[in-house]
């Protein structure tokens, strides 16, 4: 509960109101009443209440005096002014002290309880501002990691060509120019016998280790010099590493050689695991990133069949002649996964079929490789069904992975998936339809409800649930029977109504306490909803 101190000179003020303005129902404790300016500070160095109720001319020490002091001291705490006509215009000096609230001698309690809640609302705007703030402060740096890796990821496993957004990016979060040089190296962990499928937690923290062990390994000797490098943890058994070096490619496939094999060594001597690992050629664009991913693949697809705990490089298998006939299938990840984010249902299992087909037919991918491209789809399947459903979800990852991995011929694997895939789209199918749906519509409604008085679109709404903006707009309609738009402004002209019964706004101040920067539209709206304009419903 809010506290609050009474400061007047007149004693009968003072009582009248502590005693008369209901302030349980205000949910406000009057902690004390003080005669003048300095009593009421004294008080205040003692229990700094929350909001100060203060008249302007008092002996000893005068309101302004006072509110100097407390602009200066405690600038968190609310004042209200309260003063006779004769020293109002005087009492407005406090405004550059940040004073927002006043009301004159004597005025009605219902007025006065009014005003008081203006303040409280105030102060709860200030609270969740603070919130937000320090939620900000201590998530920014999660969020920026997040955001670095999203971006690498990005251009790892999507063509991208050069452009102005992709330039700032690259410069805001890796710090680096786009025609700086890079080499990826693909990274896969052999899983030891005795870590079988019944010791799957055991494995999962072994692979945390290894990731802690090569995160370690690059960050010290990225220390030591003056490179860029990120790892990617990109399946249950594979990492990703990208390394950047500004201003000079000369040594970069040397300085890589140099970590990656500090990698091998260390996670061979502290773990006893063993690893493949393949390395693309040099890039001289980050836009690239992609076909060097492609090649590192390629390099890691040959060491599978020769020696563990050997660096494989794509420009020696070039020069052996040695060509892998297949390399990872971007362009149908990126088609099956935007075919699940839009929920186009039918295109989901067309693509997959085909995919299928394909490998029976006339592609050979390796077992590895399916079993990646498995993870990543199931990954996307999950996450999409978490957006959708606020969390909840049918799908488990840790079980999921344990599918991918229980299946040991790619026939056994991807009619496994075939399955997961039609599962989820009789559970997304029904979802359109289920009362579930509900939750969605009412987060989209209490975002209205918060937010109808600022600038908000429902593609800012899906974009902060993380959810399709074509998808939450149908779910909305399906849901509610009318738009969003419809709602919003529905709500808006009931909200305004609310104001314009209170007989002490302008209609353009309605306007703008409602969401709306253009009177003119508002009052289309109003009178498109209520049938008059509002200055008749006045």
């Amino acid at each position: 509960m809010k506290t609050i101190l009474i400061i007047d000179d007149e004693l009968s003020v003072r009582q009248g109101l502590s005693r008369h303005v209901d302030w349980q129902k205000l949910r406000l404790n009057v902690i004390g009443t003080a005669s003048d300016g300095k009593q009421a500070l004294e008080m205040i160095n003692k229990d700094r209440p929350d909001i100060v109720i203060t008249d302007i001319y008092m002996p000893e020490m005068d309101g302004l005096t006072l509110i100097k002091h407390l602009y200066e001291q405690y600038s968190s705490i609310k004042i209200i002014i309260h003063s006779g006509y004769n020293h109002f215009d005087n009492a407005r000096k406090a405004i550059q002290y940040g004073v927002k609230h006043f009301f004159l001698k004597p005025s009605p309690v219902s007025e006065i309880e009014t005003i008081m809640q203006d303040v409280l609302q105030e102060m709860e705007a200030d609270d969740k501002k603070a919130d937000i703030l320090n939620k900000y402060t201590v998530q920014r740096p999660v969020y920026l990691a997040y955001r670095k890796d999203s971006f690498i990821r990005q251009l790892l496993f999507n063509h991208h060509s050069l452009n102005d957004r992709l330039s700032h990016t690259s410069n805001e979060l890796l710090g680096i120019s786009t025609n700086t040089a890079a080499i990826v190296t693909s990274i896969m962990i052999n899983r030891p016998p005795y870590l079988t499928k019944a010791h799957e937690r055991e494995w999962q923290l072994m692979k945390f280790s290894v990731g802690n062990i090569l995160s370690e390994t690059m960050e010290r000797f990225n220390d030591q010099r003056e490179l860029v490098s990120h790892l990617v943890d990109y399946s249950d058994s594979s990492y990703v590493l990208v390394m950047f070096l500004p201003g000079n490619s000369l040594y970069l496939e040397q300085i890589n050689d140099q970590l990656v094999q500090k990698m091998v060594d260390h996670v061979l001597y502290y773990l006893k695991v063993s690893m493949m690992v393949g390395v693309s050629e040099v890039k001289s664009n980050i836009h690239q990133l992609t076909d060097a991913y492609g090649e590192s693949m390629q390099a890691l697809e040959v060491s599978e069949y020769e020696e563990w705990n050997h660096v494989y490089h794509y420009n020696e298998m070039k020069k052996r002649g040695v060509h892998s006939s297949e390399s990872y299938p971007f362009e149908m990840v990126k088609e099956i996964n935007e075919a699940i984010t839009s929920k186009d249902y039918e295109v989901v299992l067309d693509i997959w079929n085909n995919f299928v087909n394909d490998i029976s037919s006339a592609t050979y991918l390796p077992f590895y490789l399916i079993q990646t491209i498995s993870i990543n789809v199931l990954s996307v399947l999950l996450m999409e069904e978490q957006y959708s459903d606020n969390g909840e979800s049918d799908l488990n990852e840790a079980v999921l992975l344990q599918g991918v991995y229980h299946h040991q011929t790619t026939k056994a694997l991807l009619d496994w998936m075939l399955l997961q895939l039609k599962d989820w789209v009789e559970r997304s199918k029904q979802f359109i339809s289920n009362q579930k749906t509900s939750h969605l519509v009412d987060q989209v409604k209490e975002h209205v409800h918060q937010y109808y008085d600022e600038l908000i679109t429902l593609g800012e709404i899906a974009e902060e649930f993380h959810v399709n903006r074509n998808y939450l707009s149908q779910l909305f309609k399906k849901t509610t029977g009318e738009t969003f738009v419809h709602y919003l402004n529905q709500y808006r002209i009931n909200k305004a109504k609310e104001l314009l019964r209170e007989k002490r706004y302008m209609v353009y101040e309605v306007s703008e306490m409602v969401g709306y920067q253009n009177s003119t539209y508002f009052s289309q709206v109003f009178k498109a909803i209520v049938g008059i304009s509002p200055s008749e419903f006045f």
